[in-house]
């Protein structure tokens, strides 16, 4: 069962969303507007009902503005509409409710903000039968909502999907709700030239070739020095931050037009050395002349810049005319049949064993350098420990032809591997 939350700028939408999900965490602000995109979640314990919340209501010109997401309508079952208790004139809200009753879909009211439990508003105003008062600051009358969505929570257990998922990273206006459109396959992001305008990271999912994918569209990270610490974009930067550890991939997105700079190095190295893979993708390469020799000098550069992790793919592409949109599909499909989340042990040891053989470490203090055992710690990035003696004095360039035989041998790509070298004693022993 799917119910669609409705009702003006501050309402409380987000604040309900919040609660009811109970880990979807949507950014909430004294900034009108702070949700510019519609979100997605199942309530708490229960599989089969779904909560979407959208941006504010408006009347304008006798017409709703922002409900211009057919998708969205059509997949919603009831809808929610949530109302400010401390409002003097309601006449918005019964114009709004008025022009939803033509899409024949019950409609539930919700009147927030009632802090002190009053109940005391005529709800005769709106026609609606089944109306609840609460208030989300102060935790009201929510367990009565709750236990009227419990009914449509249907007993049958639905069939659980695997989705790949994937987050896109980059600067303001590099296209990154553009590619996700591209990706989902209609407009479901709003885009704007307007820099900023994703305020909170919106996901959705499509399916190609069978596979399930979770598409999340982050907001644009801004240079330090340009944004305030109170402002919906610095809570939005860190929340987007929050999730890379969670992600199967994350594609770093560039302006083909800004180049490889320093704000794009800061954001590419957090995603290295913290994601599980990594996917570099340059947009808008369709307004760039001498493609070639920019493709040819762009991967020059990454590979220099970025000579420890030599397995870094990348992609050019044009979101805006699906330009090469497919092949970046094409790819996520392939790298989603080959997620590494455990090494196994024997097979760590048995690479390590080989390549320690074919090359031995110099002498340290013309002792030999003796590798006893090898295990993996961590998936995001990829880290394996290594058990050795003189662990602090393993010389650099023997670091990375470790690094290089493991990521032959496991065919590891778009990832990031981190070698640990301890001198304690092998636990297994």
């Amino acid at each position: 069962m799917n119910f669609l939350l409705i009702g003006k700028p501050n309402a409380g939408k987000s604040s309900l969303y919040n609660i009811l999900t109970s880990g979807r965490n949507n950014i909430i602000h004294k900034e009108e507007g702070t949700t510019r995109d519609w979100h997605k979640s199942c309530v708490k314990d229960f599989k089969n009902v779904f909560i979407y919340d959208t941006p504010g209501v408006v009347i304008l010109n006798d017409k709703i503005n922002k409900i211009h997401f057919a998708e969205l309508f059509n997949l919603a079952d009831k809808f929610i509409y949530l109302i400010d208790f401390k409002e003097k004139n309601f006449d918005n809200e019964i114009q709004s409710i008025n022009k939803l009753r033509v899409l024949n879909k019950e409609i539930i009211l919700i009147i927030n903000k009632d802090d002190n439990n009053e109940k005391d508003l005529n709800i005769n105003l709106f026609g609606i039968k089944k109306v609840f008062f609460i208030s989300c600051a102060h935790n009201l009358g929510i367990e009565e909502f709750y236990e009227y969505l419990e009914q449509f929570d249907a007993e049958i257990e639905t069939k659980n999907q695997s989705f790949y998922s994937i987050a896109i990273f980059g600067k303001p206006n590099a296209g990154k709700s553009t590619l996700a459109n591209s990706l989902i396959g209609y407009n479901r992001i709003t885009t704007s030239p307007v820099p900023g305008t994703t305020s909170d990271f919106v996901e959705d999912t499509y399916n190609y070739k069978k596979q399930s994918f979770k598409i999340v569209d982050t907001a644009g990270i801004f240079k330090k020095n340009k944004i305030d610490n109170n402002s919906i974009n610095f809570k939005a930067i860190r929340k987007s931050l929050e999730i890379i550890n969670r992600i199967n991939l994350c594609i770093m997105l560039i302006d083909s037009n800004n180049g490889f700079d320093s704000q794009i190095k800061k954001i590419l190295n957090i995603l290295i050395n913290q994601s599980s893979s990594v996917l570099i993708v340059f947009n808008k390469i369709d307004t760039i002349k001498n493609k070639n020799s920019f493709i040819k000098e762009t991967k020059l550069i990454v590979k220099e810049t970025y000579s420890q992790t030599k397995n870094l793919s990348i992609i050019f592409i044009s979101a805006k005319n699906k330009s090469n949109v497919n092949k970046l599909q094409s790819t996520l499909f392939i790298k989603s049949k080959r997620i590494i989340k455990k090494i196994p042990t024997s097979k760590l040891n048995a690479c390590l064993k080989k390549s320690t053989d074919d090359k031995p470490h110099p002498l340290i203090k013309r002792k030999s350098v003796k590798f006893k055992y090898a295990v993996q710690i961590n998936t995001s990035p990829l880290t394996i420990k290594i058990f050795s003696n003189f662990s602090k004095e393993i010389k650099q360039n023997y670091k990375t032809y470790l690094v290089n035989n493991f990521i032959r041998t496991f065919k590891i790509e778009d990832s990031k591997v981190n070698l640990i070298f301890t001198s304690a004693k092998n636990p297994f022993n």
